[in-house]
Order: structure tokens, then sequence, then C-alpha cells
């Protein structure tokens, strides 16, 4: 934990003279976490990823709450669904920017940046969110910092083929660290935040049929490096894009990944070390939450309310630092709350020299483009080298499929059905 600048000592007090938190009991809150990550270890992952999903869904949404529902199903209508595999030709994706906020930056007088954000009440925003949420395998973990999400729709129908966020990358990722050549923190060190010109593709999710029966994941992978996401990362950010990190849902066991085959957009750069954070269930995570508030009052502060100048939280990842914290003073070990849970990691390299303009080795002006990421030829490439092969496979296999995924059943649904109806 940081030490708090005179000026952050001042705002901490400021604040917490407004509050007196309830106490937790702390043996009661230790045997509650215990219990719940060791029911979380003994799950596997698809089960465990179904779960923290299960978890928001049923924090977030109430059945009752008629005009929401009405609206999450609204967006389920307006999912593509084709007429025929005959489709395959007649798709026309195209990319809409589908942000909730947009970031307003500003200079004050004495030269601070701040970045503001002013709402944006578009209504293909709410069904990127309700998209997020049942299309998705994955719970939705919302972002800090930059975000930038698109909605993939067919230019003819208006119907959506999947959605796409490019977040703030990975302060540091072992393997994609090294092929880079960042060492010792270099790149977010002194100088240029060389972190600011690569991103990470946080939500890479086609819709269902679409991603089934056309290989739609391939195709949202191949746009998240599209000339339309670097152009509207630099232009809201003002930061070139040279290169994009994602990681797959599940590690080497699973047989490859949606990002597998599409060279030379993804390449591949091994796999994460396993040692993904567990989670509690919710009602005790709100307890270590509360508990935090009340036994370290300062930490509390830091993770969750102070930001920086620019108005960005104090710390990347506050909620997963938050609860690391906890475990700590908890007594819990690492081996405690953590799985080996395995991702697949891979980094598009939107040009030639992406690794050397990233150690500053050259200019902008000398970067060289790696392949053609016009929107129209990424299509046309997913087309001819994935998609009409698999709609070809399918149907001589009599297994194309027409059916939609969309978990919006699953509000107000016990665990042990969910677990029965969408654990796959």
């Amino acid at each position: 934990m940081a030490d708090l600048t005179l000026a952050q000592q001042a705002e901490f007090k400021k604040w917490w003279k407004d509050h007196s938190p309830k106490k937790t009991d702390t043996a009661m809150l230790q045997d509650r976490v215990g219990q719940s990550l060791t029911e979380a270890r003994m799950m596997p992952t698809e089960e465990y990823t179904l779960w923290r999903t299960w978890q928001q869904v049923q924090e977030e949404f109430d059945v009752s709450d008629k005009a929401r529902m009405r609206r999450i199903r609204s967006t389920k209508r307006n999912i593509w669904v084709p007429n025929s595999p005959e489709d395959v030709e007649a798709l026309q994706p195209e990319l809409v920017l589908a942000q909730q906020a947009f970031p307003i930056p500003s200079v004050s007088i004495w030269g601070t940046e701040r970045i503001a954000f002013q709402s944006n009440p578009d209504p293909i925003a709410q069904d990127w969110e309700h998209m997020r949420h049942f299309v998705a395998s994955m719970e939705h973990g919302g972002s800090i910092g930059r975000g930038l999400r698109f909605v993939v729709r067919d230019k003819g129908t208006k119907k959506y083929l999947g959605i796409l966020c490019l977040a703030s990358d990975f302060a540091t990722l072992a393997p994609r660290d090294e092929a880079i050549g960042w060492k010792n923190g270099i790149h977010t060190g002194d100088g240029p935040n060389m972190l600011n010109h690569s991103a990470v593709g946080s939500v890479i999710i086609p819709t269902q049929p679409f991603g089934y029966s056309f290989v739609g994941g391939k195709l949202m992978a191949m746009l998240l490096a599209s000339d339309v996401v670097a152009r509207t990362w630099e232009r809201v950010y003002g930061n070139v894009l040279v290169g994009v990190t994602t990681t797959s849902l599940y590690g080497h066991e699973k047989g490859g990944s949606q990002y597998s085959g599409l060279s030379p957009i993804w390449k591949s750069y091994g796999h994460t070390e396993g040692s993904a954070g567990l989670r509690p269930d919710n009602e005790t995570l709100q307890m270590m939450r509360d508990w935090m508030q009340a036994e370290y009052p300062e930490a509390y502060w830091q993770h969750y309310v102070a930001t920086r100048e620019d108005g960005m939280p104090l710390f990347r990842s506050p909620s997963e630092r938050a609860r690391q914290f906890c475990y700590k003073n908890l007594g819990f070990k690492a081996i405690d709350y953590t799985s080996n849970h395995q991702r697949g990691i891979y980094y598009s390299h939107l040009y030639e020299n992406s690794f050397g303009f990233l150690r500053q080795e050259i200019t902008e002006e000398k970067l060289v483009h790696r392949f053609d990421n016009s929107v129209a030829n990424l299509v046309e490439m997913w087309r001819n080298k994935h998609a009409r092969k698999r709609v070809a496979k399918l149907v001589s296999e009599d297994r194309f499929s027409f059916a939609t995924h969309y978990t919006d059943e699953m509000i107000g649904m016990p665990w042990e059905e969910a677990k029965k109806r969408y654990l796959r």
C-alpha cells in the first residue's frame, strides 16, 4: 500500500469523518472466506466461470422489474439469426461505437490533465450491456480506465453479430513483456507510458448462432484489429495503437481457441502461469469490503475512493488488489486464493515493427503495416478462410444450428437449475 501525500491525507481525513462502518467479526469472516474459496477451487474451470456469471446476474437483475426485462428481451430480438446456411454470402458486418459514456479530456489553468465522462443514453449502448451479461460465458467485469465498446452488426438487417471492448492493457504479462523486450517496468516508468500504445481485447464475443454456425468468434477477433478500432483509439485517447493483447477463456486443454489459425493477425505467446485469483460468493465479498473499511480505512479509501489527478482510480485493478489485501490480512496465503486456471496469451501486431516502437527504438512515422486491416478485407478473409468451410462442414454433417444462446432466463433461477441448463 502506497504512502499518502499530504494532500491525500487531507482528502482521506475529510472522507473518513463522515463514515462509521459496522464492525465484522474477523474469525467468522475467516471461516466464511475459507469455505467459499474451497468450494470455488473444487469447481472445474467451466463451472466456476458459470457460477461467477450466475452470481452476478442474481445480484444485478430482478425478474420483477418489468420495464428492464422488456428491454433485455428487446435486445434478444435484435440478435441476428440466419434464414439459411447461404446467408454466409450475404452478411455485411460493420462496427458501431456503443459507449455508455465518452471521455472528455481537459486541462486546468494549472496544466493538470483530467478526463470527465459524458453519459450517452443511446439504446445500442444498453444493448451492448445486455449482450455482455446474457450472451457471454464469463461474468461482466466492467472496466477501469480506458475502454472502447463496439457492437458488430449486419449492415443490411441491423441485427447483432457480436460485441467487442478494447481496454487499458495489462500492466504486466510476462510472456508478452519478454517478447516485446519490456524489462523492469521500462514501459511504465519515467518517460512516455508506452502501455498507452497497446490495449487489451477484454470482450470478444459473437452472438449465437453466428458464433457456432459461422465461426463468428474468429470474425470478432479479426475485427478487433481493424482500422476502425485503431483509428477510434487514437481519436479518443491521442495515442497511436500498435498492438492488442488478449487471453483465451480457457487454456491449452481445450484444444485451441477462436484465435487459432488467424495468422498474421494474432500470434500465440504461450499461456498464463495459472495464478488466476479465485473469489468467494458475492455476499462474502461484500462482508470482506465492509471489514476492510472498518479495520483498514486508509487502505479501503486508497482502493475504492481515491483517484489520481486525471480522475482515474489511484490503483490499476483496485478491486482485485483490495481482495488480495483482505486475503493477506485475514491470514490466507496466495495458494489459498489462486487457481491453476491457465489461459492462452495472444498478441496482434498491427505493424511489422510494433515491438520496436514499444521499445522506443523507432518513431511513429516509421511504422509499417503488418496486414491490410480494413474491415472489408478482414471480412473477406474470414468468409474465405473460415466461414464457408465451417458452414459446408456443418451442413454435410447435419449440425448447422439456428439456435440462439441468451441466458436472460437465468435471472431468479436457482444455481443447481442454472448449472444443469447452461453448463456445457
